[in-house]
């Protein structure tokens, strides 16, 4: 089970969308992409309109938006198209989900952690102040349409927070290592990566078996993005760097290292010294919360060497002493 994924440039995707231009048209879609759409969909009286999507990735906004395309008239054959990043995408699918016992859906990811991971597998959620993604779905979207000329007008943190994802597919896959060590383009990782979350996801659509590899670097990853507010896959990076070192994994932290420079990213930007605002308590409350969590253990993925990861069970009172004991969380 997986989704038809196409790779096209955007006057093919712009096509594509024309030819519904007189038609009923359902989509949530990110504000800070209306200027690459089609004036018609811009003014489309049935799209659900993001400001902020990982913020309005509430059960809030979820209502509204239910209410929304009720008020619209979507029926069980309609399709709810998702037009931004991976924030964007977990909404909409949600929504696509649970409206109605659930409606088809087609993911057009305009973010690179979008194209590479995101809008890719079919889990979409919604957000509670206690985590990320603990309300939600498996919902496999029909087509993935992605385009890389979105790219072109990404900020720096949307570039930090896709590479950072990046560096996660880099331990699952020798090949995916193998091109952003060789510096391949952008364009081409991304595809890679895609292609193989594609391929897991088919092989293991509901996270009973190697789909759960992919969590690699989020048990630390998501309780970094809720605590200092930043981007996903900048906390992603994150995530690995310090579980590897907590872990006392000196290979994947040297490897970790060596696909940052080959991936431009500012290693700075990574160290936990450069956040001056860290709040252990939080921190440690997030990773409580996490959803690998087995009653009293929680289960990680680790490296054992690039291409092959597993998942290992320690009790949560022991990675917990891991990380406070740790200097980098002392000091």
């Amino acid at each position: 089970m997986k989704s038809n994924l196409t790779y096209l440039k955007k006057l093919e995707l712009l096509k594509e969308l024309d030819s519904f231009k007189d038609g009923q048209f359902f989509a949530i879609a990110d504000h800070r992409v209306k200027n690459h759409l089609p004036q018609w969909v811009s003014f489309s009286p049935h799209i659900f309109w993001l400001k902020n999507p990982e913020e309005e990735k509430n059960l809030e906004v979820y209502r509204s938006a239910i209410e929304f395309f009720l008020k619209q008239g979507i029926n069980r054959s309609s399709t709810i198209y998702a037009i931004g990043g991976g924030a964007t995408t977990d909404f909409a699918g949600f929504v696509a989900a649970t409206i109605l016992r659930g409606v088809k859906w087609v993911s057009i990811p305009t973010t690179l952690l979008g194209m590479i991971d995101g809008s890719i597998g079919g889990k979409v959620a919604v957000n509670l102040p206690q985590g990320k993604n603990l309300v939600g779905a498996f919902h496999l979207p029909e087509k993935v349409f992605i385009c890389g000329e979105f790219l072109t007008s990404l900020p720096e943190t949307e570039w930090i927070s896709g590479k950072g994802e990046i560096l996660k597919y880099g331990f699952l896959s020798q090949e995916i290592n193998d091109l952003v060590n060789s510096k391949g383009t952008i364009e081409e990782v991304a595809l890679a990566c895609a292609k193989y979350k594609n391929e897991i996801v088919d092989k293991d659509f509901k996270d009973k078996g190697e789909r759960v590899l992919l969590n690699l670097g989020h048990t630390l990853g998501h309780a970094f993005e809720l605590t200092l507010k930043i981007p996903h896959g900048h906390a992603v990076a994150m995530g690995l760097k310090y579980l590897f070192k907590i872990m006392k994994d000196e290979n994947s932290l040297k490897e970790w290292g060596k696909m940052v420079k080959s991936l431009n990213l500012p290693e700075d930007k990574f160290e936990l010294s450069h956040f001056p605002n860290f709040d252990m308590k939080a921190f440690l409350s997030y990773v409580e919360h996490d959803k690998k969590k087995i009653d009293k253990d929680i289960r990680l993925v680790l490296v054992k060497k690039i291409g092959f990861c597993y998942t290992e069970e320690i009790p949560m009172k022991d990675f917990k002493a891991k990380i406070t004991s740790h200097a980098d969380f002392t000091n």
